[in-house]
């Protein structure tokens, strides 16, 4: 990469969307369940193995029937219509549900674009798209490498419902070859979806949709995902570069290796933002592979929900003042 990564970098996992209404794993989960009722072999399946995205990839590369193949699709594709219609319906508005002040989400968001000579990455493991619809700014734009964003009239405005003929087939490796990253404006932040997303279909035509998750051989089995999980490993293995996390639980061993392998040899610090007690968050980290080595990196701790640090009221929250004052100024 010819220009520089920005120092500061996002990440965020399934609690950030969580903020807005969103599903977490084991709520995605149930929808599932409760979709594949009349066929045993999956009802089985999802009794041994909660990681739908596992799931889905098991079912659709192995040994099933059509029938079953096209249930689990038809399952999962109503398991994240139902988490999108979450997300269209949000509003930020006084006595609404989960009134997160999107303007202050949005500055902060801003913030990790980079300057005039730095190129800006946000990372997330989220399939929502709740950023696509909701980040708005009048200086910076936020692009995802490789592939088109959603159209316009499904932004804020209008809302629209993403229907399968608005999905996109995601790029092959001839066409992902020459798309340097730096080739890309600065001053744009670079929003990389680790596992995927909906509305992405499969670049080999067998119209599965581009999640993965847990196993490396399915992200290594797309090539944008694999170019992503690349650029993931290369932007975080920089020198001196200050990760801040909202929402991610430290459960997916891949992404915990590159975090502790840039912490052990290129100086990564970590910030993480979370609700969780100070002592249940050492607790549970410290028990995932690599943890020991994460909460070495480990530099500033900020226990809040994004409501708390965004407040509906829209004044400037003493967790806003620690983020700043720990996170972009130290």
């Amino acid at each position: 990469m010819q220009k520089e990564i920005s120092r500061n970098i996002l990440f965020t996992g399934a609690g950030f969307t969580k903020n807005f209404g969103g599903l977490l794993a084991k709520e995605m989960w149930s929808k599932i369940f409760n979709n594949v009722q009349a066929y045993p072999r999956l009802r089985e399946l999802l009794f041994h193995e909660t990681d739908y995205e596992s799931i889905y990839y098991h079912v659709m590369t192995g040994d099933y029937e059509d029938e079953e193949k096209n249930a689990i699709d038809v399952a999962i594709f109503e398991a994240y219509r139902i988490l999108d219609d979450i997300v269209r319906a949000w509003t930020f508005r006084d006595g609404a549900p989960n009134p997160v002040n999107i303007y202050g989400v949005n500055k902060l968001i801003e913030r990790f674009c980079g300057s005039r000579d730095e190129i800006g990455f946000f990372f997330t493991l989220n399939q929502d798209i709740f950023i696509e619809r909701h980040f708005n700014s009048l200086s910076k734009m936020l692009i995802h490498p490789g592939v088109p964003r959603i159209p316009d009239t499904h932004k804020i405005i209008n809302r629209l419902p993403l229907e399968r003929q608005d999905f996109i087939t995601v790029p092959t490796n001839e066409q992902l070859r020459n798309k340097p990253i730096n080739s890309i404006s600065s001053r744009t932040l670079h929003y990389v979806k680790l596992h995927g997303s909906f509305g992405w279909l499969s670049s080999d035509g067998t119209n599965c949709y581009v999640i993965g998750k847990k196993k490396e051989n399915q992200i290594a089995d797309e090539p944008l995902l694999s170019w992503y999980f690349d650029l993931f490993t290369q932007v975080l293995s920089k020198p001196d570069r200050k990760l801040f996390v909202i929402g991610y639980g430290f459960k997916d061993r891949h992404v915990n290796e590159v975090i502790a392998s840039s912490i052990n040899n290129s100086n990564l610090k970590l910030y993480v933002m979370s609700p969780s007690a100070q002592s249940e968050f050492l607790t549970n980290v410290g028990a995932v592979e690599h943890g020991e080595t994460i909460l070495k990196g480990l530099s500033g701790y900020f226990p809040y929900t994004l409501l708390e640090v965004f407040t509906s009221d829209q004044s400037e929250s003493h967790g806003w003042r620690e983020i700043v004052k720990w996170y972009f100024t130290n």
